[in-house]
């Protein structure tokens, strides 16, 4: 029996790892210790270089200025001064007496109305042409207004002065006014009549400002002895 010789290959060998492989994975790995260590000691130094500077910069600019002093004769010394900002003056107080004759209790309201102020003091007057009922009506107008109600700064005369336009009357009225007024309150500046026909041209609050610049001494009165009337 003839056999036939059969050759059979060897068992494939398992490749060897190549030294060049690891060799490259190692050095890897190192580089990448050698980064992070160069990047943690950079920064480390550079945190130490800040603290460093901020700790020695106060030290300096003290050393600094201790050793340049400014010359006393160039640069004296002075105290600091303070300048006071003027200041408003308390606006003043106004008595005013507001007088009317029959038929004005209407017109002598609308004046109160124009030239009140919480501030100031009020006397109306109606003269004896007026009834007592006219006058009546005045008073319980006034009392119904709530703001002069709480104020408490206007009143009515209750007894009429006589008037007569021509003499001595309307003076003595406006005299029996101040004293009236005097006893009601004392606690004001200034003194003003008007008569129902009048009317403001400025607002109260601006007159009370330009009187607050005005010294109190002065007046607004003036007299002549001029008596053509009689002749």
């Amino acid at each position: 029996m003839l056999t036939q010789h059969q050759h059979q290959l060897p068992p494939p060998s398992p490749r060897p790892t190549t030294p060049t492989a690891a060799a490259g994975k190692d050095n890897g790995s190192r580089t990448t210790k050698i980064s992070v260590i160069l990047t943690v000691s950079f920064f480390s130094l550079l945190f130490i270089l800040t603290l460093s500077s901020s700790s020695s910069s106060p030290n300096s600019s003290s050393s600094s200025s201790a050793r340049v002093r400014p010359d006393p004769r160039l640069f004296p010394a002075r105290r600091p001064t303070f300048s006071k900002i003027p200041s408003d003056p308390a606006p003043p107080s106004v008595a005013y007496l507001i007088t009317g004759s029959k038929g004005d209790s209407g017109r002598i309201l609308r004046l109160l109305y124009a030239v009140y102020h919480p501030k100031n003091r009020y006397l109306l007057h109606l003269d004896p042409s007026a009834a007592p009922a006219e006058r009546e009506r005045l008073a319980l107008a006034v009392e119904s207004v709530p703001v002069f109600r709480a104020a408490q700064n206007v009143d009515v005369i209750g007894k009429p002065d006589f008037a007569y336009r021509r003499g001595s009357s309307p003076v003595a009225a406006t005299l029996h006014g101040a004293s009236l007024l005097l006893k009601l309150s004392k606690n004001w500046d200034w003194f003003v009549r008007l008569g129902a026909a009048d009317y403001p041209l400025v607002t109260q609050d601006d007159l009370l400002h330009i009187f607050s610049y005005l010294p109190k001494g002065l007046n607004f009165v003036s007299h002549s002895n001029y008596i053509g009337w009689k002749e």
